[in-house]
């Protein structure tokens, strides 16, 4: 199993901009300081998730619209990311 998250490691580094990794653990730190969610998801997932249960309120649903705007799908798209 190590194995496997060791190459997703190597995988990320090699792959993905030193900038994008910083601005996606700055968006799980705020996941996790702001809605109390998951270190291991952003806000938009997790954002996601509630609005699928029907369980997010009128500020995350906002959110949600305005990043869908930008972003067709996004907050559904994020979920599991």
């Amino acid at each position: 199993m190590k194995f496997k998250i060791i190459n997703k490691f190597d995988y990320d580094v090699k792959n993905i901009s030193r900038i994008k990794r910083l601005l996606l653990s700055v968006d799980q730190f705020l996941n996790v300081l702001l809605w109390n969610g998951s270190q291991d998801e952003t806000i938009s997932g997790h954002i996601g998730r509630k609005i699928k249960n029907g369980k997010a309120n009128k500020f995350e649903k906002l959110l949600c619209y305005i990043l869908n705007k930008m972003d067709k799908n996004h907050c559904n798209d994020s979920i599991g990311e």
